[in-house]
């Protein structure tokens, strides 16, 4: 095998190894927190998660994407310690000025995620976002370095203190307030240790070492992704925030539930993503283009098939929920589109990072917000949580189209767009059957079978291919 491939499977494995843990504690969690919390407790624990994000995906300035960017070649002569320390700061700065802003509605502000004012959860909100938006830069330091033993072990226990540790809040009560004290020292206590053991990454002399030149391409190219955040929570969260408003918390605490199974699919998307990037940057001025058509081929095999084996093994799979949380297998097989299309358009718009034309990203994401929004509107009133999933795949759809075409426009490497059909077309037939078929399980799982069939007779060469690479890969003398 060449060695740049073994590089790479090794590296792309390496980071993937969070995900895989991550995938196997969210399928215990969820659960077990499905039987502790009532949905209605649920949804207000999700909806935390929700706005705590979007506090800290705005606090971020775009500057953690201009890391990313600029890790290999700091603009201005700065060094990279110096470059950490500026971004880490100025997010963390603006995430304090943002908490002291908030506080005079923290009334407002609370009441949208428990429905009542609640003074301690506010300052949990506030807590919590800001301890992950520096929890941010220093899992990006790992991840940039292609560190992928550290970078496992920040994630790792990460992932058991979030998904984990906050569920023993509900053994007696199951009240979602409670899981988010815990839950926000929890998160809080992993970020002020990760601080300190990696304290000397920092160069606090920055007087010094910004210059103009820095200070130009970091906010040329990190402004147009401030706006870009907010989309992107808005594309991510809008069908929560309409159950909520339509439905009420037990409607939200359902749909993140299925949320929750369907991200099982991020075992491949944030493993692959993790590593994507730090090689697009490496190697795109290599000449040769035809590896990423490579990855965007074997990518949009794996995403496929994992989507339909889960979507196939749906009824022991949701046994294992709740009994008032089960009702949502009807619609899981539509949330599987949003990351599947985000991670397939992270192949097919590499052209959008490398010619730093970033608001493209924005343009589409908002066009899928727009149609996200007005489909949730239309449907959830018709057919309530179902509709918000199906909004949601027809968003990222969208999504995908749009950043396809404008990163093909800088950087051509895609020759051949039918995979990225197989893959929407295959996991729409059959999210759409088991949504019509629900109450005809013969008939739906023999539309399953043959959607599995065509799947392994579009994909074949890319199922060989990933055949022979784990041979290869298996026998330490090649």
């Amino acid at each position: 095998m060449e060695q740049a491939k073994k590089h790479f499977l090794k590296n792309l494995v390496g980071f993937s190894m969070v995900s895989w843990v991550s995938f196997a504690i969210g399928f215990i969690a969820t659960p077990i927190g499905t039987r502790l919390f009532p949905p209605e407790e649920w949804g207000k624990i999700n909806l935390f998660h929700t706005y705590a994000t979007l506090l800290a995906s705005l606090c971020y300035l775009g500057l953690d994407q201009a890391f990313v960017r600029f890790f290999r070649e700091p603009p201005g002569n700065i060094s990279r310690a110096g470059m950490l320390s500026f971004c880490a700061i100025t997010s963390l700065s603006f995430s304090l000025l943002s908490s002291a802003l908030l506080l005079f509605g923290w009334r407002s502000v609370s009441a949208g995620v428990t429905g009542d004012p609640d003074l301690p959860v506010f300052i949990c909100l506030c807590l919590f976002s800001s301890s992950t938006v520096l929890f941010r830069y220093l899992s990006l330091c790992y991840r940039m370095e292609q560190n992928t033993r550290l970078y496992s072990i920040q994630g790792i226990l990460h992932v058991l203190l979030t998904k984990i540790g906050y569920l023993a809040a509900g053994v007696g009560g199951g009240r979602g307030a409670t899981a988010i004290l815990v839950l926000t020292f929890l998160m809080a206590a992993l970020t002020g240790v990760f601080t300190l053991i990696q304290r000397k990454r920092f160069d606090l002399r920055l007087t010094a070492q910004i210059n103009k030149p820095f200070l130009k391409d970091m906010t040329l190219y990190a402004a147009p992704l401030i706006p870009l955040t907010l989309i992107t929570w808005l594309n991510s969260s809008v069908s929560s925030l309409t159950l909520r408003q339509l439905e009420g918390f037990g409607a939200v605490g359902i749909y993140s539930s299925a949320l929750g199974l369907a991200s099982s699919v991020n075992v491949i998307q944030t493993g692959f993503n993790t590593y994507w990037a730090p090689y697009i940057y490496e190697n795109y001025q290599s000449g040769n283009s035809r590896r990423f058509f490579t990855v965007h081929r074997l990518m949009a095999c794996l995403l496929t098939f994992f989507g339909l084996t889960v979507t196939v093994l749906q009824v022991p799979i949701f046994l294992l929920l709740g009994e008032r949380y089960r009702g949502s297998a009807v619609f899981f097989p539509y949330l599987f589109l949003a990351p599947i299309c985000y991670c397939l358009s992270e192949t097919t718009g590499i052209g959008i990072g490398i010619a730093k034309k970033t608001y493209w990203n924005t343009i589409a994401f908002l066009v899928s917000v727009l149609v996200n929004l007005g489909l949730c509107l239309w449907l959830i009133p018709w057919i309530g949580p179902s509709g918000a999933a199906l909004s949601s795949a027809v968003a990222a759809i969208f999504s995908l189209a749009l950043r396809t075409w404008a990163g093909e426009k800088y950087y051509q490497a895609i020759p051949d767009y039918r995979y990225l059909v197989y893959a929407v077309f295959l996991m729409m037939a059959a999210a759409t059957g088991n949504i019509l078929l629900t109450e005809q399980s013969a008939l739906k799982y023999a539309l399953f079978t043959v959607i599995l069939g065509l799947a392994g007779f579009l994909f074949r060469h890319e199922l060989w291919q990933l055949i022979q690479t784990a041979r290869q890969l298996l026998h330490k003398g090649d």
